[in-house]
């Protein structure tokens, strides 16, 4: 063998260890892209509202219009901006892809997703781990758990409660009545030893 072979034998089983490690990363992704594990959240279709028993309406291709309350199981996702002429009951892991207006009582489950402006004229109930990429507005009270974002700003014509880990980038305003109280995150105590444990 010549030293033109080996370095030919050595080039070769390098680009074989390379394709191989190229294989190994990315051929989990490709067959999740194929065939995902996890569909993510169901779209509501008109006839799943109407069998939560509710009236829908769309006023064109955009937007939805729900009469009466409106209960939303857990992973729901509403593609169109939203109406509801009632109280929302949203469960958790709701996503909200564009604004969603209540007009009545609006209560948002954990970890639930609004990309748009969420505008409720009664009282705004949100728990912990929600998004809301725009603003609110409330003509009532406004409630925010632990680790809630808006990047807009919260009106409340009542007060506002939120937790200290709460981030809402465009500030906070509340009516003549209304008053800001920042709550404090529940602090766990870990045990020092493992004596402590048991």
């Amino acid at each position: 063998m010549t030293l033109f072979d080996d370095a030919l034998i050595l080039l070769v089983s390098l680009l074989l260890v390379l394709v191989g490690f190229v294989l190994v990363l990315f051929v989990p992704s490709l067959l999740e892209t194929l065939k995902p594990s996890d569909k993510g959240p169901r779209v509501v279709k008109d006839s799943t509202l109407k069998q939560f028993g509710v009236k829908v309406h769309r006023l064109n291709g955009d937007v939805l219009r729900v009469k009466g309350d409106l209960n939303v199981p857990n992973h729901f996702e509403f593609r169109q901006n939203l109406v509801v002429k009632g109280n929302l009951t949203a469960g958790n892991h709701c996503h909200f892809d564009k604004s969603l207006k209540v007009l009545g009582n609006a209560f948002l489950g954990s970890n639930v997703v609004v990309d748009g402006n969420l505008v409720v004229d009664g009282d705004i109930d949100i728990l912990d781990e929600a998004a809301v990429d725009g603003s609110i507005s409330a003509g009532g009270c406004v409630k925010l758990g632990e680790k809630v974002f808006v990047r807009g700003s919260v009106v409340a014509g009542g007060d506002v409660e939120l937790f200290e880990n709460c981030e809402v980038v465009g500030g906070i305003l509340t009516g003549k009545q209304g008053a800001v109280r920042v709550l404090k995150v529940p602090s766990v105590e870990l045990p020092s030893a493992i004596d402590d444990v048991g």
